[in-house]
């Protein structure tokens, strides 16, 4: 793992702005640095060793010194495409990835793109015609953003924060504030700034000659479904698991597990005990609140696969937590989850340098309720007005949890059409009262227009839209953001083997009824759960990996609420209605929970004073 950034053109950058470049990003790797400068060209490198440590160094190049690369990320099956070159009369001159991908574009152009299994994001640079290319993974794991100036030049970089050293003249683009406060982070390809952008996943940006060209190299095939019998279907997912998750060993440093107890970082955990010689280190953490407690659940599967468990209960200091990760964020962003991964990763740093989770197991094997719920709200769309009024007799159910109450409660009301109904579902609140929460002059419904035009577009079941609108935007634009950016604070890989190229390729291939069974959903990977650890152990509603927030709102962080949301600064930067604001505030603090609205504008407004004041 590793922070990269350069530039190509007239006004790539030369040794001062890269050596401050690097020195912004030097947490993703703090145990190298390197770079490479030429005329016009100019790139460089901060690495987390991991893997082939002493031949990994960076930037790496060819025998003759046309080649020049520098990545961010793993290769999994790097020792196999070593052995096909080797096949085809290649010399590879050490034993590193870096090697074994310079020799692979050399062999086999662009096209080798292909053959990769893994997460990364490349930067190429090609002396023989002067091009630079820039490759992102499939599921966009590996974050990867680019600037390109009137000149013709282009930076690039892992985050942000390095190209606003190349671009003090960026500009903000507005239209971002509406998207975070309605879904909570920023949709790729766009950023906070009008000259900032991402390589979109699965993609390569080209460079030469001044000209910039965009690429899809893989997508995922939604039409295609397998016709075999259950009980195969089952025994070939757990092989794939199994052999993603044995990919994922690969490692020189101290390797273990986020450990949460749930179906997905269970299944990973259980190979991961399978398959290693020592005892998996596994790691989990809580909150004093039962309702967002799950470590005696991950501590009653740590005991059964036998792993040496490490647990936290934490009581932070809320405000400080808050401080600390909005100089982490560069970009705006209101998922509070950030918050217990952020912690979770920093209390694994302590001892592992490479952590396995089991991230994308919802999305794909079809794991979020909102699968089953989206098509039946919908479906029910001419009695939504009924079901409002017998909410009360609903909310006394005893399975029904506080949240899921007021969740559901925010949905009774009738949608235009399935795309509409997703977006809301998936929005933190409705787009009515978004509008009156911000001024005039920034309120946008561009990111909402967007998320429903993609939802639409193709001829595909309704299953399958749901899982690709997430593969397209909650995946890389939320979920890989967080778990990026919360573990590379604190200088940790993540290893997702549920986004191994070859389990997403086969859980896209399987039908919606091996995936939703009556009211079950992930059912097929909850099987293969139920395989390696006793059902009783995990079989409990979903909890998802979440925080006190409305509690410590009210408390820990009311003086921050008040200090930040309410103040002259926030008052004159316009972006929200003061006199809203306060209203929400107040109603929040006497009891009435409006943390779904409160903890964006704060993340919002955070994120300016760190980055824009």
């Amino acid at each position: 793992m590793c922070g990269i950034t350069g530039g190509i053109g007239p006004s790539a950058p030369q040794h001062s702005l890269l050596d401050a470049q690097l020195k912004s990003i030097e947490h993703r790797g703090p145990d190298d640095s390197g770079t490479y400068i030429n005329k016009g060209i100019g790139i460089g490198m901060c690495r987390l060793a991991i893997v082939e440590i002493a031949a990994g160094k960076q930037p790496a190049t060819d025998a003759s010194e046309q080649i020049h690369i520098i990545w961010n990320g793993e290769i999994y099956n790097y020792r196999e495409l070593r052995a096909e070159l080797e096949g085809r009369g290649v010399h590879c001159r050490d034993s590193s990835e870096s090697e074994v991908v310079i020799n692979l574009y050399l062999e086999f152009g662009l096209d080798f793109i292909n053959k990769l299994n893994g997460m990364f994001a490349i930067a190429l640079y090609d002396a023989r015609d002067n091009s630079l290319h820039l490759i992102r993974d499939r599921m966009g794991k590996k974050p990867l953003w680019l600037s390109r100036l009137n000149d013709g030049t282009l930076f690039f970089a892992s985050e942000v924060r390095a190209l606003m050293l190349a671009r003090p003249d960026r500009t903000l683009r507005t239209d971002m504030i509406a998207e975070v406060m309605q879904y909570g982070y920023i949709n790729s390809p766009n950023s906070a700034f009008n000259e900032i952008h991402q390589v979109p996943p699965a993609s390569v940006t080209s460079w030469h000659d001044g000209k910039t060209t965009n690429a899809i190299y893989w997508s995922a095939d939604f039409e295609t479904k397998v016709t075999i019998p259950y009980e195969e279907a089952l025994e070939t997912t757990k092989e794939l698991i199994e052999a993603a998750v044995s990919r994922r060993l690969i490692s020189e440093r101290p390797l273990g597990s986020f450990l949460s107890g749930g179906y997905d970082s269970t299944v990973v955990t259980a190979y991961m005990a399978k398959l290693m010689k020592e005892k998996v280190q596994t790691y989990s953490i809580g909150f004093h609140s039962e309702a967002f407690n799950e470590a005696h659940h991950s501590k009653q599967v740590a005991n059964y696969l036998g792993t040496n468990h490490h647990e936290e209960i934490l009581s932070p200091d809320p405000a400080l937590v808050i401080e600390k990760i909005s100089q982490v964020l560069d970009q705006p962003f209101a998922d509070s989850s950030i918050v217990p991964t952020y912690l979770l990763a920093k209390f694994a740093r302590e001892n592992l340098i490479v952590a396995l989770g089991g991230d994308g197991g919802d999305e794909v094997f079809g794991g979020y309720e909102r699968y089953l719920a989206a098509p039946l709200l919908q479906g029910l769309n001419p009695s939504l007005e009924l079901a409002r009024a017998t909410l009360g007799i609903i909310g006394k159910l005893p399975r029904l949890s506080q949240r899921k109450f007021k969740r559901l409660q925010s949905q009774l009301f009738p949608e235009l059409n399935l795309a509409s109904r997703y977006s809301s579902i998936l929005s933190l609140t409705k787009s009515q009262q978004l509008s009156t929460m911000l001024n005039p002059n920034v309120y946008s419904s561009a990111a909402e227009i967007d998320h429903m035009n993609q939802f639409a577009s193709g001829d595909l079941s309704s299953f399958d839209r749901m899982i690709r609108s997430d593969f397209a935007e909650y995946l890389p634009g939320d979920l890989l953001v967080k778990v990026d950016i919360a573990t590379m604070a604190s200088g940790l890989e993540l290893r997702s083997p549920m986004l191994d190229v070859n389990v997403v390729e086969w859980g896209v291939s399987l039908p919606r009824k091996y995936k939703i069974k009556g009211f079950e959903t992930k059912h097929i990977l909850k099987d293969v759960a139920r395989s390696l650890v006793p059902a009783e152990l995990i079989d409990r509603p979903k909890m998802g990996f979440g925080m006190p927030r409305a509690e410590w709102l009210r408390t820990g962080m009311k003086e921050m609420i008040m200090d930040t949301l309410t103040d002259t600064t926030a008052t004159q930067r316009g972006w929200f209605n003061s006199i809203e604001v306060r209203k929400v505030v107040d109603l929040h603090m006497a009891g009435e929970d409006k943390d779904n609205l409160l903890w964006p504008m704060l993340m919002l407004e955070l994120w300016a004073r760190t980055w824009l004041d």
